[in-house]
């Protein structure tokens, strides 16, 4: 078996055991390390990404215990040993709140035209009006259902959209 393949079955192993039971989207009613595996994997590689101590793109079950660990003590605020409902909470807000810093900068360098820190009235219209060209296939000034891509496929290449 390959090193990867191993490395993920441990990790789903660990998971169905409880020890993943940490804090993500490995909760347990939340989806768990099935809902990792049925998005093509990408919980999976963010996993292997960050707890991959020595970035040789295998994960060991002891880097998984190490990751792990480093998790539970982020979400130990008071340094008790025990991780409390909210404590967890605080936890996903932060991990909440960084997703939505890391998206709302990537929107403000889409819309910024002029690259002056805000966005305009002008230059948010604009943008629409763009996402409007690209989306009216027959470029006729309308937009149906049919034109309209289908989520997570795009049906024309470049652009800014």
């Amino acid at each position: 078996m390959k090193t990867m393949t191993k490395a993920m079955v441990a990790v789903a192993g660990v998971g169905v055991l409880g020890a993943g039971v940490a804090f993500g989207p490995a909760v347990a009613g939340q989806g768990g390390w099935g809902k990792m595996a049925g998005h093509g994997g990408k919980g999976l590689q963010r996993m292997l990404r960050s707890m991959d101590a020595d970035d040789n793109g295998e994960l060991t079950l002891q880097e998984l215990e190490q990751g792990q660990a480093r998790r539970f003590d982020q979400a130990d605020a008071n340094g008790d040993g025990q991780v409390t409902a909210d404590e967890m909470k605080a936890q996903r807000m932060r991990r909440i709140e960084r997703r939505m810093e890391r998206r709302i900068q990537r929107q403000m360098r889409r819309l910024d035209e002029n690259r002056d820190g805000v966005v305009s009235k002008a230059e948010f219209v604009d943008a629409a009006k763009q996402r409007f060209t690209w989306a009216d296939l027959n470029d006729d000034g309308t937009l149906t259902r049919d034109e309209l891509p289908r989520r997570g496929k795009g049906r024309r290449g470049g652009g800014r959209y």
